[in-house]
């Protein structure tokens, strides 16, 4: 038996995200798929998570509402959860632009890309850009309708999705750009930078935090 379905847990920025961002996720940091295949390299690296920092220091609270989020993600048909966020959004008095998945977690499977491509598409119509990351590379992206970026360079084909991130704990490690491949330094927030939120290929080396 399918578990009580409640409404969409929907958030509006944070302190590296405007308030022009809806933020959704599919799980918890601490039990992150790439996490459990050992396709994260920044939990291959022995790199804490970052979305685990805030499961840690808020333990009462930020694991349940994700923990919650997932148990909607995976019992919610994706014109349910579709409507849910046109409805939030569309009440707001701010504007949104954006819908960022996953900032803690990652896709459970290939249903997981389809469900998201049916709920970008239709964000599409409110204007709303919707992109995020993954460290599924045993995952076939290639007709996502959302943007994405892969993490990990190690794993990752050339030419996957909108571009590839490495996390790196000094400057010396950003790899260097060439001819065919662009690589630039996270400038640490999302509100005056938009390089990830847009449908062009751009690497990105994110300073660990």
């Amino acid at each position: 038996m399918k578990e009580c379905i409640k409404m969409i847990r929907l958030k509006f920025g944070n302190h590296k995200l405007g308030e022009d961002t809806a933020i959704f996720n599919m799980g918890t940091a601490a039990h992150c798929p790439s996490r459990q295949l050992g396709l994260c390299d920044v939990i291959n690296k022995g790199i804490t998570c970052y979305a685990e920092k805030a499961e840690r220091q808020y333990p009462n609270t930020v694991p349940a509402y994700r923990e919650a989020q997932t148990t909607y993600w995976r019992n919610t048909p994706a014109e349910t959860i579709l409507h849910e966020i046109a409805d939030k959004i569309q009440s707001r008095r701010k504007q949104t632009l954006y819908f960022r998945y996953n900032e803690s977690g990652d896709f459970y499977d290939s249903e997981d890309i389809k469900k998201l491509s049916f709920i970008a598409e239709g964000l599409k119509t409110l204007n709303i850009i919707t992109y995020g990351y993954t460290a599924r590379s045993d995952l076939d992206f290639s007709n996502a309708t959302f943007l994405v970026k892969g993490s990990g360079t190690n794993t990752w084909p050339t030419g996957f999705g909108t571009g590839i991130t490495k996390v790196v704990t000094s400057d010396l490690e950003i790899p260097k750009s060439t001819n065919s491949e662009t690589w630039i330094k996270c400038p640490g927030s999302c509100k005056k930078c938009d390089v990830c939120k847009k449908n062009i290929r751009v690497n990105v080396a994110f300073l660990k935090h």
